[in-house]
């Protein structure tokens, strides 16, 4: 019981300081809603490959609703967007509503009709998100990036980092549950998990007589 728990002190701790930082991607479609929007999809070429029975696409742009994808080259084995995988690769950006994130190449699931699943990988992978209440920006960075929109949980993982512009969290692995506004974060290389919490500056500071 006694090296459970020092295995695993932080992820307590980072489940009290979550509150610091504000909700990266909170603003969730409704999914129910999400599926019986038109699926557009744009391309500036495509190819059929016959042989592999792949579909080929350059220069492509998918949108539902809130939610877009694009990236300079995309394959899929059927178009067919109730059961499929799209393999995204070069300058891939996913945009849901005032979130962006931006990686190397991305598997992203469709099941009927709406994305419910993306993997992102980069060197790294960055994500932005600005809050409609306040203003300020969250952002973050990993290696591999995972965004399950069943659950609503982000994973960062290798190398990851997430920040609200003054609070900061990094290590191997960092998952944020967006339904219940919580951090869970592994250790880094180092064995460790770090945490930079700035104290709010106060503009209106008295002076001392």
């Amino acid at each position: 019981m006694a090296n459970s728990f020092h295995k695993n002190p932080c992820r307590i701790l980072l489940m009290i300081v979550a509150v610091l930082l504000p909700a990266a991607w909170a603003q969730m479609p409704d999914i129910a809603l999400q599926k019986t929007l038109p699926i557009n999809l744009d391309a500036d070429s495509s190819e059929f490959d016959r042989k592999n029975n792949i579909l080929f696409f350059r220069g492509l742009h998918i949108t539902q609703g809130v939610f877009s994808i694009e990236a300079d080259e995309a394959t899929v084995a059927k178009l067919d967007f109730e059961n499929s995988q799209w393999n995204f690769v070069g300058n891939v950006v996913i945009e849901n509503e005032s979130a962006k994130a931006y990686s190397d190449r991305a598997e992203v699931l469709f099941r009927d009709h709406h994305i419910t699943n993306a993997i992102m990988h980069g060197v790294p992978v960055r994500f932005a998100q600005i809050s409609p209440e306040t203003g300020k920006t969250t952002e973050g960075h990993a290696n591999i990036m995972e965004y399950d929109l069943a659950s609503g949980v982000i994973s960062m993982s290798e190398d990851a980092w997430l920040s609200d512009g003054a609070n900061e969290v990094s290590g191997n692995r960092i998952s944020y549950d967006l339904v219940s506004d919580y951090i869970i974060a592994d250790s880094d290389e180092t064995g460790q998990v770090r945490m930079k919490i700035n104290p709010p500056q106060n503009s209106d500071t008295e002076s001392t007589p």
